[in-house]
């Protein structure tokens, strides 16, 4: 009762606010603007007060290859993705309740597929082309947000397995790693595949996180669970489950050395799944997994805004040239990440999985939103996958490796830019397809 009370308060509010706003204009610049429509005539300000905030943004990019790989050339890969949070405590009083929905329109072609013949797939936005229900999830947090449960449809790859820093990359190996989207069936739950599930996170202290999460154990294939309400919770498709602690130092205002996190996760599967190694099936799956991001250098920070507007503290009323000024943290500066994991060999494509890498945020002055980063992905196959591979006539070299150079630039608040290139090492872990060399770019505007 609730919800549906929640949802015609939502529409109640988006009548008042227009309403409110239909004589006021979108002043900001359009260069300036954080979305490139604009404040909608002061409707999302209005929407955003009363918990409502719809969202959107396009990522269009072009991949060519220059040589190995399938056959040299050039592909267009697009990604809509558009949706809508409701916080509920805001727009009914229900304290500590959010709604949100995430749809994907997936559009172009795969480079991977395509070009380069490799499995750590080029571009993170590549799927089958079609309009999915990506996430659609009702969460209720307890014990002043201490303990947050999730339910609906979710998307575990945004929130295990993650790395910060690793989230500058395009390649799709930096997001949801290998060793579980080659080891799942069909990729497992995680982009563009969105499955049943539910998750609880405990935060017993600000340092410490517990995240423990069930997933439908199979997600099907993009061109059979087309737009994402493919749902089947049974024993013969089993369950996925993920567990993961997360430590972290450094992150609090108060806290002044270079901020670090610890994760580490494990999953399982059980049910009856396709053997990722024979014809046959199999029955139950796990993986173990480690991530850690770590600040190496901080750029100094900036003095914290006060009522005088000129970097020097208030005291009184007036201005106190003695008083000590307070220092904002810069998020500019070096960071580090690296992220390991093992599955059985027995039952899974990747044994061992391993990336590292580097990115840097305002490292050119004036462009203190950019971000440069190089990074090196390495899945090894397992002693059954590369007998597969012999079997059926191709040379196994043992690994696929992947090493990407990319640069983000924020062009406005609402425009990105970001030219890529990876170099594909053993595509398809074979030899018998040449290393390619892939050159891309990105952009994304936010509307």
């Amino acid at each position: 009762m609730r919800t549906w009370k929640a949802m015609i308060g939502a529409f109640c509010v988006v009548g008042n606010c227009f309403a409110q706003s239909a004589t006021q204009t979108n002043a900001e610049p359009i260069l300036e603007r954080e979305q490139v429509t604009g404040d909608w005539f002061g409707t999302r300000p209005l929407l955003s007060d009363h918990g409502f905030e719809v969202f959107a943004n396009y990522t269009t990019e072009v991949w060519g290859n220059t040589s190995g790989g399938l056959r040299t050339g050039a592909v267009y890969t697009g990604l809509l993705n558009f949706g809508a949070t409701l916080d509920l405590e805001k727009a009914v009083g229900w304290k500590g309740a959010s709604m949100s929905t995430t749809w994907s329109w997936l559009s172009g072609r795969d480079a991977s597929q395509d070009l380069a013949g490799n499995f750590l797939t080029i571009s993170n936005i590549a799927g089958f082309n079609t309009l999915r229900m990506f996430d659609l999830w009702f969460q209720q947090n307890l014990w002043d947000d201490k303990i947050s449960i999730r339910v609906g449809q979710l998307c575990p790859d945004c929130d295990y397995a993650v790395s910060d820093y690793a989230g500058l990359f395009i390649n799709s190996t930096f997001g949801f790693p290998a060793l579980v989207s080659m080891n799942l069936p069909n990729g497992g739950p995680g982009f563009p595949m969105g499955t049943l599930g539910g998750r609880i996170a405990w935060n017993p202290m600000d340092w410490l996180t517990f995240q423990t999460a069930a997933f439908q154990g199979n997600v099907f294939a993009q061109n059979v669970n087309r737009h994402g309400f493919r749902w089947r919770l049974d024993a013969q498709t089993g369950y996925t489950f993920f567990n993961e602690a997360q430590v972290r130092w450094n992150h609090r205002d108060e806290e002044t050395g270079l901020p670090g996190q610890l994760k580490s996760g494990v999953w399982f599967q059980t049910g009856q799944s396709a053997d990722a190694l024979t014809a046959s099936t199999s029955s139950g799956n796990s993986g173990f997994y480690l991530v850690l991001d770590q600040m190496l250098c901080r750029e100094p920070g900036e003095p914290a805004a006060c009522p005088g507007n000129d970097g020097k503290s208030v005291v009184g009323g007036t201005k106190s040239f003695k008083a000590p000024v307070a220092i904002e943290k810069s998020d500019q500066g070096l960071g580090w990440f690296g992220r390991a994991g093992f599955a059985p060999a027995d039952r899974n494509f990747i044994s061992f999985y391993f990336d590292t890498g580097l990115s840097y945020k305002g490292l050119i002055p004036t462009r203190d939103d950019d971000t440069i980063g190089i990074g090196i992905g390495y899945a090894r196959l397992s002693s059954g996958a590369r007998s597969s591979l012999a079997d059926a006539g191709a040379s196994p070299s043992g690994a696929e490796m992947v090493v990407e150079f990319t640069y983000q630039a924020a062009i406005t608040p609402s425009l990105v830019v970001q030219p890529d290139l990876q170099y594909i090492i053993h595509p398809g872990a074979t030899t018998g397809i040449g290393n390619a060399l892939v050159i891309g770019a990105r952009a994304t505007v936010t509307f």
